[in-house]
């Protein structure tokens, strides 16, 4: 079944479940197509497309993951995530997931905020902070994962975190931060001797990531236990296409909730994605296609003002503080830019933690325990 007959079938289906629709529009928010619809009594309304892979299983917890948590928000939460209307069953049919939200007022960062005023960029700023503390302190299982609901309870569970990267799939929930880098460190090395070729290279690549490791080794000893010990809602997947916005800084929407996790507050606590110049975002070791939405100068002012915004919420802002260069080194795990032999993250580790601790360990050792 082609793109296009696919849509017309998931359109027809609405029209059976009584969406009267009077014209529709393709957009591009978020990851994944939508369909912005004009009902016959003026409503707008969103028809989201999640699409099916190989992988079945993963892909139905991505799609029941998101839809759980947007209906979950809608009852419990003020985060501003679209409004769940609808959920258009399954079909043996047709290769898509999909789902109705209300409409959606704005347009994604990438497309407004150089237009932005230096007074709508503080009012991002600080929206944006109410924004992570509002999903800070919703109560979460203390387990690393991703979040699904239970029915008909209607409580919060952790299931296998999703991941965007076909790599990075995982069938574990971690009890603890340690047993999460553990399996970082493992996913790092599997990545890159996908990407690498050659003993040479690997070997490379592998001194790399133990380098890293050693350096995450002693530098856990110094953080705050709240951070490290607390699990809180994290949104992975934020950047320019998925954050909704208007001329006056207002969040009009938080997109993709497919990317969500627990984790621990030293890795949740950050500071806006357009913000960032540190990690995979420092231009001495980001790849070279990397842009960013403002400059160095008015990203660190914009960072004072989101610190003091959060500054009243103490383990937030202690997270935020402390974790900087952990969350920077996760971020390379995660990186899906090329990086023969680990090249740029070696670069990076030697910046921000100074020279190699001792000889390399061998594979058997590239781990935290």
């Amino acid at each position: 079944m082609s793109a296009s007959s696919i849509e017309q079938t998931l359109l027809a289906q609405l029209t059976q479940q009584g969406f009267h629709i009077r014209s529709f529009r393709q957009r591009r928010l978020g990851a994944h197509p939508v369909f912005e619809i004009s009902l016959a009594g003026g409503q707008i309304v969103l028809m989201w497309l999640r699409p099916t892979s190989s992988d079945i299983e993963w892909s139905q917890r991505l799609f029941e993951s998101e839809t759980a948590l947007l209906r979950w928000f809608s009852a419990h939460s003020a985060v501003p995530a679209p409004r769940l209307l609808h959920v258009l069953p399954n079909s043996a049919r047709i290769a898509r997931n999909a789902f109705v939200t209300q409409g959606l007022t704005g347009e994604p960062i990438k497309n407004l905020y150089p237009t932005l005023s230096s007074r709508a960029k503080e009012q991002l700023v600080r929206l944006y902070a109410d924004f992570a503390l509002k999903l800070f302190d919703i109560n979460v299982p203390q387990t690393i994962g991703s979040l699904s609901v239970a029915s008909p309870s209607d409580e919060l569970i952790v299931i296998p975190r999703i991941y965007n990267a076909n790599h990075a799939h995982t069938s574990e929930v971690f009890p603890t931060l340690q047993k999460y880098l553990e399996y970082l460190s493992t996913l790092k090395t599997k990545r890159a001797f996908t990407s690498d070729t050659g003993d040479e290279n690997r070997f490379r690549a592998q001194a790399s990531i133990s380098q890293l490791i050693a350096h995450l080794q002693g530098h856990l000893t110094q953080l705050d236990e709240r951070c490290v010990r607390r699990m809180v809602l994290a949104h992975d997947g934020l950047g320019d296409m998925n954050l909704m916005i208007d001329s006056s800084g207002n969040i009009t929407g938080i997109l993709d909730w497919w990317m969500n996790s627990t984790l621990p507050a030293i890795l949740a606590a950050e500071y806006p994605p357009w913000l960032r110049y540190d990690g995979i975002n420092d231009p001495r070791f980001a790849a070279p296609k990397k842009s960013w939405l403002e400059t160095p100068e008015e990203s660190a002012r914009l960072r004072r003002i989101f610190q003091g915004a959060v500054k009243h919420n103490d383990v937030y802002y202690t997270a935020l503080m402390q974790g900087t260069q952990l969350r920077a080194a996760v971020g390379w795990v995660f990186d899906i830019e090329d990086d023969p032999c680990c090249a740029r993250m070696k670069q990076w580790t030697l910046s921000a933690f100074g020279p190699p601790i001792g000889s390399s360990p061998n594979d058997s050792q590239c781990i935290i325990t």
